[in-house]
């Protein structure tokens, strides 16, 4: 599959799972801990970016989940949800390196059948806006789910919601409003998640987007607008903040948007990877 317009992905190559796993991570830090001091250990580790990994995936190839909004109020599902951030048995807890999205999925502005990678535009949707990220009406959004460790599978859960996408207004006031298992607000915006990234206009081509968020993704005012302007070019958010605001025992949930009526977000699969250090 060709993905000329893909989002910069130059970040990326930090943030490779190599299959690093918990228990790898603790061996290798006690061991090198033999030799050098503790401080010095870390640095090794994270100068290597020997990170463990915590990871969901899911593809729909063969048949693609549609998120159809129906009216101005929109349509909101969620579309994956990773297990939750391991915690360091020890005194210091585990750091949060970086966040990976990869998301496949074709954005359309009428309601026509779509078969696996192509689709027939409506005429009315075709326009001065085809293959750019200007006025695009699907999206992706992050969420942080917080005290579900309760809850051993709150991802299937969320997910089994998902088989219902509902509005934006309905959706939020049970993924905000829930007692065991409910989403972090982000002090950041008024839309309450973090943007991951839009889906190109009018196109005939199942779009591969990858967006990578790290800890430093902390603007101050000098650099805001110029990193948001830059990101929105590429129909990507910026991840302000998001990184720096996950914990151990959070989940990462991806939700899948689309506004006004025939609007539709078709996907087709999506990872997500959250890397950590300890």
């Amino acid at each position: 599959m060709q993905n000329p317009n893909d989002t910069d992905t130059s970040n990326s190559s930090a943030y490779s799972d190599f299959g690093i796993t918990h228990e790898d991570a603790f061996f290798v830090r006690d061991y090198l801990r033999r030799f050098v001091p503790s401080e010095l250990a870390y640095l090794i580790l994270n100068a290597a970016h020997y990170w463990p990994c915590v990871s969901a995936e899911r593809t729909d190839d063969a048949d693609p989940f549609t998120v159809l909004a129906s009216s101005s109020t929109g349509a909101a599902a969620y579309y994956l949800v990773t297990p939750p951030i391991p915690a360091d048995p020890g005194t210091r807890p585990v750091q949060i390196q970086g966040v990976v999205f990869t998301m496949r999925s074709l954005y359309q502005g009428a309601v026509i059948p779509v078969h696996r990678t192509t689709l027939t535009a409506s005429p009315s949707a075709v326009g001065r806006f085809s293959d750019t990220y200007n006025d695009s009406r699907s999206w992706f959004e992050a969420g942080i789910v917080r005290d579900s460790l309760s809850l051993t599978r709150v991802e299937e859960q969320l997910l089994s919601e998902g088989n219902r996408p509902r509005t934006f207004k309905d959706f939020d006031d049970a993924a905000f409003g829930r007692g065991v298992g409910r989403e972090v607000e982000n002090p950041l915006r008024r839309s309450r998640r973090w943007k991951v990234q839009y889906n190109m206009q009018v196109t005939r081509t199942v779009r591969c987007h990858q967006i990578v968020w790290t800890k430093d993704n902390v603007f101050d005012d000098s650099v805001k607008a110029k990193a948001k302007a830059e990101a929105w070019t590429k129909g990507a958010g910026t991840g302000r903040g998001f990184v720096s605001m996950l914990r151990p025992g959070d989940r990462v949930a991806l939700v899948v948007k689309a506004q006004y009526r025939g609007r539709v977000n078709h996907v087709f699969g999506a990872t997500i990877k959250i890397f950590y250090s300890v």
